[in-house]
């Protein structure tokens, strides 16, 4: 979650929001195009007709259908309401307004049908030229439903000023599907905890199908899931300026074939990670939990070599597991962060130690050594037991082990457990990926002397990994080391330099 990025003249002018001081305002930055697009399917630069979409409170209340022979400029919130059915034809363009903030809403009890393909994918974007867009032109896509959130009520207004309330008792709900997707320079918070990510999902249910989805360049988060069920595979996060992947609210679906990769110098004052995850925002022991399942993710950090980084100082773990989070993460591979785990309160550390919360058969590297525990390690640290904000911020020292971690003994033992099967590297080169830290041209397909092919095979016996969703591939990771690069599934639709491309 994020804190800062739209100016408080903006704010009060389009939104009516209450304004927020200076201090908890972070500049976003100005982004100048590097590299050339490795995307061989851009969009045409034929000149299309442009519809703009200005719906008002009224919203989309008719099933719509939004053709590739157009473009669409969103200006301000356009809302799809319940019983109405957005369809998006695959290559299709929309562009967010940049003086509005327009923003995509999918309300509880409707759908939106975007079903692109390897070849055409449907893409949400800045509608400045290239080479001048930025962090947070736009609002992003909000797709809300009635799957069960942890709430006291099981009902959440979503934040950034909507008027969408979500959530419900229904755990198959079905909110349409989002397929082939790129979205990109979204992403506004307007005040503290009161953003729009590059892809919010609340209270969205298993019914509903998301795989192959890309965010780049979000001004807050880049996929957060607040509560829900829904299920998804083969995400990308590009240059996130808050979290990747944040999951809050009770969250309990599963995800699987996921990598990430962020920009050294560009991070969020609240503290930037791969994964933040809350039970809820005080640590409650609401149900349903937040108890996601994450397996065969890829995550690569700001940090290419320990003994001479270069990286924002705002930057503050791979993982981070807080307030009473039961989420798991495995067969999975971290580097590059300046810790790769941190274990965040007491009440956490306890979720760990009764096995609600599972790290197992992963790989970290590349972390920094300069804490105060064994040998300076930073693979895991434990901060507790108080939960607080100051443990957003980068930190660097092991807590006492408490009671807490039971017979775990202590964080880094129970890291370590031969059980858990976890594998630490020194540096991200002793992992062996082709070429990772690439921002423009990247490749995360491990190289033949990589531990991943020789060492780490992935396990998908524990029993959160067992249900039918999950691919039982014999890697850990994101990639298949045998892929070529036509069966490499970010082959076609993904752009990792959308800066420079002629929409």
């Amino acid at each position: 979650m994020k804190k800062n990025t739209l100016s408080v003249a903006l704010l009060a002018t389009l939104l009516g929001l209450a304004a927020c001081e200076t201090k908890d305002i972070t500049p976003a930055p100005n982004l100048q195009g590097n590299g050339t697009s490795t995307n061989p399917t851009n969009p045409t630069t034929t000149t299309k007709p442009t519809v703009t979409v200005e719906t008002g409170s009224a919203g989309i209340t008719t099933n719509t259908t939004w053709t590739a022979n157009n473009k669409y400029l969103l200006k301000g919130f356009v809302y799809v309401g319940s019983g109405a059915t957005l369809t998006i034809e695959p290559g299709t363009v929309i562009v967010g307004d940049k003086d509005t903030k327009g923003a995509l809403i999918i309300e509880p009890g409707a759908k939106i049908m975007a079903m692109g393909t390897a070849a055409k994918p449907i893409i949400f974007t800045s509608n400045q030229p290239k080479g001048s867009r930025n962090y947070g032109d736009w609002g992003g896509v909000i797709i809300t439903g009635n799957a069960p959130v942890n709430t006291t009520t099981g009902k959440q207004l979503a934040e950034g000023g909507v008027r969408t309330t979500y959530g419900g008792i229904d755990a198959a709900d079905n909110s349409g599907v989002f397929q082939y997707v790129r979205i990109e320079f979204a992403g506004v918070a307007f005040t503290p905890n009161n953003e729009v990510n590059g892809l919010t999902l609340g209270g969205v249910g298993s019914g509903t199908t998301i795989d192959h989805v890309q965010v780049s360049y979000s001004g807050d988060d880049a996929i957060e899931w607040f509560g829900g069920t829904v299920n998804a595979k083969y995400l990308v996060t590009h240059r996130t300026f808050d979290d990747d992947f944040d999951t809050d609210l009770g969250f309990s679906g599963k995800v699987q074939f996921a990598v990430s990769l962020r920009d050294p110098l560009q991070a969020d004052q609240s503290g930037s990670k791969a994964f933040e995850s809350n039970n809820d925002s005080g640590g409650s022991t609401n149900s349903p939990r937040t108890s996601a399942v994450f397996s065969n993710v890829t995550a690569i950090g700001p940090i290419l070599n320990p003994g001479a980084a270069v990286y924002s100082p705002q930057y503050t773990a791979g993982v981070h597991l807080r307030a009473n989070s039961a989420q798991s993460l495995m067969n999975s591979v971290i580097i590059g962060y300046p810790t790769n785990v941190l274990i965040d309160g007491g009440v956490t550390a306890a979720t760990i130690a009764n096995g609600d919360a599972r790290f197992k058969n992963n790989i970290v590297a590349g972390a920094l050594s300069n804490s105060n525990s064994t040998a300076g390690q930073r693979n895991i640290l434990y901060v507790g037991p108080t939960l607080g904000n100051s443990n957003l911020t980068p930190n660097n020292t092991m807590s006492s082990d408490t009671a807490a971690w039971s017979s775990a003994v202590g964080p880094l033992t129970w890291f370590k457990a031969t059980a858990n099967a976890n594998r630490r590297y020194a540096t991200a080169d002793n992992v062996q990926l082709l070429n990772p830290f690439n921002l423009t041209s990247p490749s995360f397909v491990p190289r033949t002397a990589s531990p991943i092919v020789s060492t780490v095979p992935a396990s998908f016996t524990d029993s959160k990994l067992t249900d039918s969703f999950f691919t039982p591939v014999t890697y850990i990771g994101a990639f298949d080391p045998s892929a070529t690069t036509s069966s490499n599934w970010l082959a076609g639709w993904t752009n990792f330099d959308p800066q420079n491309t002629e929409y």
